[in-house]
């Protein structure tokens, strides 16, 4: 029997125990439920109290535009601050990393960072519209006629970015997704680990180890609980995307065909990555209660991760945006956040996939070696040295 057949048949042995199991049950209607709340709830109740919009003001601006623009604001219930800058770089700065909403130049110019708040944008042009008028009416002593005649002249807008009408609804599928990846990977890595120690405690794993190689048995362990987790990922998925259909904001996207497929793309990326470290580290322990400290310091890493991806959704150019996307750990998470952002160049994405596959495969190698070394020392923590050594003489 051929190599991959042996593992072909690991595969399925996972695969059959995992999802006729009630966990996966169980487990797939709770996390399909969570996500569909996530998206419903801001809908059923109207996303709670909004927090109020900040107006940068650049340049020649009235003493009466903060008054102004908080009256235009109460009248449509929008709470509306100012925050004044020296220049226009520094406002722009400020609107790049979202401490601002938009830029209000010269009193006569609106700047946004990408999508246009046309809420917003209605009140600093109302505010606007009004001191002009004003103006106007005490400098020429207009009648009541001619006042009502007087149009002001509207305001200019531009953005700093290219403007995507879907970005919006796009980063938020791509935060639901960063979600899910988040609790699969640990949920399915977690799973691996137990596995791998129930086997190892039991002593499962010399019988199974008496007809495969230690790296066959690990590669179709990852692989069978991969398969699970991919097939549930799927199903909490296409709860997503019809919650998303009945949801009234945002819409649905175009690309979210392409979006969800990036998203599955880097799960399995992702997965592998961190399904290596489970597998390596279950086999180094022999007890239930020792989980926990093997899982501690992966779950430190994606929660590091986790960080990136956040900062990446707010700051897509940023360094550390850019840093999280070539790190094999935080790659998965980043990168689904900036591809739906729109702001990954080929090349990037090229390399990032390249450094991930690299790693995997080098991991697969040691993770392997130190599965070998470890998985049949039970009764005691096996150190990580003496399973190096051990996998050496498995070899």
């Amino acid at each position: 029997m051929s190599g991959v057949r042996r593992v072909w048949l690991v595969v399925r042995r996972e695969w059959i125990q995992r999802v006729r199991s009630t966990a996966f049950r169980v487990s797939t209607v709770i996390s399909a439920a969570i996500v569909v709340a996530i998206i419903a709830i801001p809908q059923i109740y109207g996303g709670g109290v909004e927090p109020p919009r900040v107006v940068g003001v650049v340049g020649e601006s009235s003493p009466q535009l903060q008054a102004a623009l908080r009256a235009a604001g109460e009248s449509v219930t929008l709470s509306v601050e100012t925050r004044a800058f020296e220049d226009e770089a520094a406002g722009r700065a400020a609107l790049r990393t979202g401490d601002v909403n938009v830029l209000l130049v010269d009193q006569g110019a609106l700047v946004w960072k990408a999508e246009v708040d046309d809420q917003l944008g209605a009140v600093v042009t109302a505010a606007v519209q009004a001191i002009d008028q004003q103006r106007a009416i005490d400098e020429i002593g207009l009648t009541p006629a001619e006042q009502q005649q007087l149009r002001p002249a509207p305001l200019s807008s531009r953005s700093l970015e290219p403007v995507t009408k879907e970005r919006t609804a796009r980063l938020a599928l791509a935060t639901i997704g960063l979600v899910l990846l988040l609790m699969f990977i640990s949920f399915y890595g977690g799973f691996l680990l137990v596995g791998v120690i129930e086997e190892k405690s039991s002593r499962v794993v010399e019988v199974l180890l008496s007809r495969l190689r230690p790296t066959e048995l690990l590669s179709g362990k990852i692989g069978g609980i991969g398969l699970v987790g991919l097939a549930q990922f799927a199903l909490v998925a296409v709860a997503a995307l019809i919650a998303l259909v009945f949801a009234d904001n945002p819409e649905l996207p175009a690309t979210t065909r392409g979006t969800i497929g990036w998203i599955v793309f880097w799960f399995v990326l992702g997965y592998a990555f961190y399904a290596v470290l489970y597998g390596a580290a279950g086999s180094l322990v022999s007890r239930q209660e020792d989980a926990q400290s093997m899982t501690f310091p992966i779950t430190a890493v994606l929660i590091v991760a986790y960080i990136f991806a956040l900062e990446a959704a707010q700051s897509p150019d940023s360094t550390m945006a850019l840093i999280g996307s070539f790190v094999p750990p935080t790659a998965p998470l980043v990168m689904i956040v900036r591809i739906a952002n729109g702001s990954v160049p080929w090349w990037q994405l090229g390399l990032s996939v390249v450094l991930m596959l690299a790693t995997i495969c080098g991991m697969v190698l040691l993770a392997g070696r130190i599965y070998a070394g470890a998985v049949l020392r039970t009764g005691r923590r096996v150190k990580l040295k003496e399973a190096w050594r051990g996998g050496e003489l498995s070899g």
